[in-house]
């Protein structure tokens, strides 16, 4: 399952036309959230309900983080070239909606191309990706932050000469305004 998460001032979308046979029987009308987190999200060839379940868990616990209590679950093919069947994907997303816990729920149709307006916040936990699998018991962390944090950092003073000295030998006593 591949979710990207957002959280938004505002979103807004209208389904315009069913883009497969099984989409959900619904009665087209533009909906409007505000203050709310958006999860576009793929469900996978090899998801079940332990995935969807590990998943909402997940997205809750990043909810309480930013203290909002108003979820979008919005079904998102493009997010994957390894889609789970129409109704597999659709028995996980309401899956996912009815066991999430003391917040407000609400999930787009499956099935439809929809217009939609979003406006994310900006803040540093306003946008993240998440893959969360069988093979997983949490969401997995992409190699690229993995090898963020094991990153080293060196510290240097250069010297009105040039030199590069290390910040644990330099001797900040003719230097105060340094320290």
């Amino acid at each position: 399952m591949r979710v990207l998460q957002l959280h938004c001032d505002s979103i807004e979308y209208t389904p315009t036309k069913k883009e497969i046979k099984s989409a959900e029987e619904i009665s087209p009308k533009k909906t409007v959230l505000e203050e709310v987190v958006v999860c576009f999200i793929a469900v996978e060839n090899g998801d079940d309900s332990t995935v969807g379940k590990t998943a909402i868990g997940e997205i809750q616990e990043s909810m309480k983080k930013i203290g909002c209590k108003k979820l979008l679950l919005y079904p998102y093919a493009h997010l994957s070239s390894d889609l789970a069947s129409p109704n597999t994907g659709l028995s996980i997303l309401k899956e996912m909606e009815s066991s999430a816990i003391d917040i407000s729920v609400t999930r787009a149709p499956f099935g439809w191309t929809k217009a939609f307006s979003i406006k994310v916040k900006g803040h540093p936990l306003a946008e993240s990706s998440k893959v969360f699998s069988k093979d997983s018991s949490k969401e997995k962390t992409s190699t690229a932050l993995e090898s963020e944090s094991k990153i080293k950092s060196y510290w240097y003073i250069m010297t009105p000469d040039g030199k590069m000295e290390e910040i644990e030998k330099f001797n900040f006593s003719n230097h105060k305004q340094l320290e």
